[in-house]
């Protein structure tokens, strides 16, 4: 699987000596973010999490309702 075909964009910001920087990582599974959390660099550093949809399986712009009545 490529980073296009993984269902989240996950961008963690952690503070460093030298200023911010950022880690961008794909996942397919909120679930995984755990691990990458508490496995990463200590989460007291980090200052963003940033979590969106890498791409979409449904229509664009479609509401909730919508796709929950199977339009």
């Amino acid at each position: 699987m490529t980073d296009a075909d993984e269902r989240w964009k996950v961008s963690i910001t952690y503070l460093h000596d030298d200023g911010p920087r950022e880690t961008v990582i794909y996942i397919e599974e909120i679930a995984e973010l755990q691990d990458i959390i508490e496995h990463g660099p200590d989460w007291n550093a980090m200052s963003d999490c940033r979590i969106t949809l890498n791409g979409r399986s449904g229509p664009d712009g479609w509401t909730v309702e919508q796709l929950a009545a199977g339009y």
